[in-house]
């Protein structure tokens, strides 16, 4: 990681964008799949 001293400013906002999208779509997934399991039984 020392090597990407010279720009590590996107690079960090593309990793903090895509795990925020994977962590709201994992959720989101769950959430459904509990709610269908409680509502649906």
């Amino acid at each position: 990681m020392a090597t990407t001293e010279t720009k590590p400013s996107w690079r960090s906002r593309l990793l903090w964008f895509v795990g925020i999208w994977a962590a709201s779509v994992l959720f989101m997934s769950v959430v459904a799949f509990l709610l269908r399991a409680i509502l649906l039984p």
